[in-house]
């Protein structure tokens, strides 16, 4: 299955005339996981994307948007009980976020709760300027479960890195990562068996780069030349990764 596609985190509903044609996106070639932006976007991308063969939607509460939807929890915890698929979640201690960092803990504490109680999730976790704090609360709440955690969009220090990969978290790599030189170091600190990848479109879009299908080759290749191993081979590896995470 070298020739699929693995998309961990894409906000698929924000994606331009997605409404009148939500099945464009449903490529065979591109196994998703449709991230929601809040719990009452939830059922709306659930009933879009019925019909999809390759698209996971799943159940989240962005913490940029915290001040909005965390009266939300219950709703929450009525979604979580139709999928399994969590995010986009966790914390971003970003300055101008910084104001409500104590109400984002709170949140994504109650949410991990949740979690750890269904059990068996897979979870896609924003960890911006916040990487330590995300850790020491996944490792509190969910280190004794089945759950499995992604880390969307890594850029923080390599001692959060090494923390995560201790509980078994895995990190989603984007094209955007593999040409910085922040993202190389990352690239080449993980284990190859804990790397994913992701669009996190369409957030990640530009003049240059317009599908999907571009951003996820693009990270392939990016992969293969940081690591110096063929684009084949990590295409399977990272299938392979997407797959033992789903059994």
């Amino acid at each position: 299955m070298s020739d699929i596609y693995i998309d961990t985190h894409c906000h698929l509903d924000l994606i331009k005339d997605i409404q009148k044609n939500p099945l464009v996106e449903d490529s065979p070639k591109i196994k998703s996981i449709s991230v929601t932006n809040a719990p009452s976007f939830y059922e709306h991308n659930r009933m879009l994307f019925k019909d999809a063969q390759n698209i996971r939607i799943a159940v989240g509460l962005h913490p940029e948007l915290i001040n909005n939807f965390s009266d939300q929890i219950a709703i929450f915890e009525k979604a979580l009980g139709t999928t399994r698929y969590v995010g986009e979640i966790g914390l971003d201690g970003s300055p101008q976020y910084k104001p409500l960092f104590d109400l984002q803990v709170e949140v994504f504490e109650k949410l991990l709760s949740l979690i750890a109680k269904a059990d068996n999730k897979i979870l896609t976790v924003h960890s911006r300027n916040a990487p330590g704090k995300v850790v020491e609360l996944l490792t509190k709440h969910l280190r004794h479960t089945k759950c499995k955690v992604i880390l969307h969009w890594y850029s923080g220090d390599l001692k959060s890195l090494k923390d995560a990969v201790a509980i078994g978290c895995y990190f989603s790599i984007n094209h955007k990562m593999v040409t910085t030189a922040k993202g190389q170091q990352i690239i080449k600190a993980l284990p190859i068996d804990k790397i994913l990848t992701e669009t996190d479109a369409p957030f990640s879009f530009d003049a240059r780069m317009t599908t999907r299908l571009q951003s996820l080759q693009a990270s392939i290749t990016g992969i293969s030349d940081i690591l110096q191993i063929p684009e084949s081979e990590v295409q399977r590896i990272i299938y392979s990764n997407f797959s033992k995470i789903l059994s």
